[in-house]
């Protein structure tokens, strides 16, 4: 079995301090990229554009990826309990399960809503011939 955490100091202070500086730096940006996505899904959640449940997904989504990327031993952990030999490929495998169930949730709803649409013309169709 693998261990949760290796035997390293895994603070944020440490990661910054102890890797090569391009690590560190994307660990930065991508950090503060997150936080401002994580922002954005509050955002739109206040102003009615997103529902709780979208912005509840996004937000562990994004707070995994900053996990991931501060800590990313524990992708390695993850993967070797699924049976998954590296923990780069649990991510994308993840990532690749995730995008396909919201590509099919926008399929979904642009259906609905090419329907919803039909709906209305043929209605305000029938409403004009009737004039």
């Amino acid at each position: 079995m693998v261990p949760l955490l290796s035997s390293k100091t895994h603070s944020p202070v440490y990661l910054f301090a102890n890797t090569t500086g391009m690590l560190a730096l994307f660990q930065l940006v991508f950090i503060l990229f997150s936080l401002f996505v994580i922002s954005q899904a509050f955002r739109r959640r206040k102003h009615g554009l997103l529902s709780t449940p979208g912005m509840l997904f996004w937000v562990v989504l994004w707070l995994s990826a900053i996990g991931s990327v501060l800590y990313p031993d524990i992708t390695q952990v993850i993967a070797s309990y699924f049976g998954i030999g590296r923990g780069t490929d649990f991510v994308v495998y993840s990532a690749f399960a995730i995008m396909f169930f919201v590509l099919f949730r926008l399929h979904i709803k642009i259906e609905s809503l090419q329907r919803d649409i039909t709906k209305i013309v043929r209605k305000d169709a029938l409403e004009e011939v009737q004039k």
